[in-house]
C-alpha cells in the first residue's frame, strides 16, 4: 500500500549559511523497499525528492532537481494523508510520460517561491522531463499561491502535464496493489482523456483548519483536456482528532468521470465514485508509532469492473 503511512524513505539534508542571509540547502532521498524482496533493500525506480537550492527572505526560494509539486504537497491536507485509494486527482490521473508520474514528484525541474507576504507566498515550478524518452511527453509545469496563518492554511494551484494520457484505475482491474497504479496502457484502465498527446490540465484548491481538539479540511480537484470534453472531478472532506497517544482520522471523497465520448464501444464511460478511510495511529513516542488505514472505494458500472474493494495497511513506524 503506497500511502503516506507506509512509505519507507532513507536520505539525508542539510543546509550551509552563506553571506548576506542567504541559505544554500540540499536534499537526497531513497525508498526503502521491505515490501518487494526481489526489489533490493533500495528501490531504483521510485521517484524521490532529490535536489540542491538556495533561500534568502528578501529574494525567496529556488531549487533544482526532483522535487515535490505543489499538487502533490495540497493532498497531504487530507486527514489521512496523501492515501492512494481516494477518489483523488494525485492517483486518477496518470501520465503516458512517466509511470511513476510527474503529478508526484517532477524531474529535472526548477522550482521558485517568493517571499513571504502577510502569510502568502507564490510557487511556480517546471519540470524539463528531459531524457531520451520523456524529451517530448514529460514535461510537467504548475503555478499557485499558499496562504498560511495562525491555523489555517490554504492552497490553490493550477498544473499541466503534457502529452498525458488521461485514464483512471478502478477497483479491480490493474495495479500491483489491485487497486490502482501509476502509469498504464489504454487496455487497462479507463480512458477519460482522449489521446497521449493531449496534455492534462487540473485545478486543485485545498483548505485545513486546526481547532485545537480537531483538525478539519477539504480538498477539491478537476483534471480536463482542452481537446476532448471528458473530465473527472473530486472533493473530499476529513477530520483528525489527537486522543492523548492515539490519533483517529476520518475522511471520505465523492468524484465523477464525465467520458469524451458516449459510444458503446469505447472503453471510456461516465462513472462516479465515493470513498470512506480510517487512519488510527499510536504513538508510543515522539518517533516511534503504529499504524492501521482501512478504506473503502466504491465506483458505478464503467470499464471492466463497477463495485467496491477494502483494503487495510497495518505497520510500525519509526521517524528520525
Amino acid at each position: 500500500m503506497f500511502a503516506a503511512g507506509a512509505t519507507s524513505r532513507l536520505g539525508v539534508k542539510g543546509t550551509r549559511d552563506l553571506e548576506g542571509g542567504t541559505q544554500a540547502h540540499f536534499q537526497i532521498e531513497l525508498q526503502i523497499v521491505p515490501d518487494t524482496p526481489k526489489g533490493g533493500v533500495v528501490s531504483t525506480s521510485a521517484n524521490r525528492g532529490t535536489f540542491v537550492g538556495l533561500q534568502n527572505k528578501d529574494a525567496g526560494t529556488v531549487r533544482l532537481g526532483t522535487q515535490e509539486t505543489m499538487a502533490y504537497e495540497t493532498f497531504a491536507f487530507d486527514a489521512n494523508g496523501r492515501v492512494e485509494y481516494k477518489p483523488q486527482l494525485w492517483r486518477l490521473t496518470t501520465t503516458a510520460a512517466d509511470s511513476l508520474g510527474q503529478q508526484d514528484r517532477a524531474g529535472n525541474s526548477v522550482k521558485y517561491i517568493t517571499p513571504d507576504i502577510s502569510g502568502f507566498t507564490g510557487h511556480v515550478l517546471y519540470g524539463l522531463g528531459e531524457s531520451t524518452s520523456y524529451a517530448t511527453k514529460g514535461t510537467y509545469s504548475s503555478y499557485g499561491v499558499k496562504f498560511h496563518k495562525d491555523n489555517l492554511k490554504i492552497n490553490v494551484f493550477k498544473d499541466k502535464i503534457g502529452n498525458a494520457q488521461g485514464t483512471a484505475y478502478l477497483p479491480g482491474t490493474v495495479g500491483t496493489d489491485g487497486v490502482s497504479k501509476d502509469g498504464g496502457t489504454t487496455g487497462t484502465a479507463m480512458i477519460w482523456g482522449g489521446s497521449t498527446t493531449t496534455a492534462v490540465y487540473r485545478n486543485i484548491a485545498a483548505a485545513t483548519y486546526d481547532f485545537g481538539p480537531a483538525v478539519v479540511n477539504y480538498i477539491y480537484a478537476k483534471a480536463y483536456t482542452t481537446t476532448n470534453v471528458g473530465n473527472i472531478t473530486t472533493s473530499t472532506v476529513g477530520v483528525k482528532v489527537p486522543m492523548d497517544k492515539f490519533t483517529f482520522a476520518l475522511s471520505y471523497g465523492t468524484g465523477t468521470i464525465d467520458s469524451y465520448t458516449t459510444s458503446s464501444s469505447s472503453i471510456a464511460k461516465d462513472m462516479s465514485l465515493t470513498d470512506t478511510t480510517f487512519g488510527a495511529t499510536y504513538a508510543f513516542d515522539k518517533s516511534t508509532s503504529a499504524y492501521f488505514l482501512g478504506s473503502q472505494t466504491t465506483t458505478s458500472t464503467g470499464y471492466v469492473q463497477g463495485g467496491s474493494v477494502k483494503t487495510a495497511s497495518l505497520g510500525l513506524q519509526y521517524k528520525f
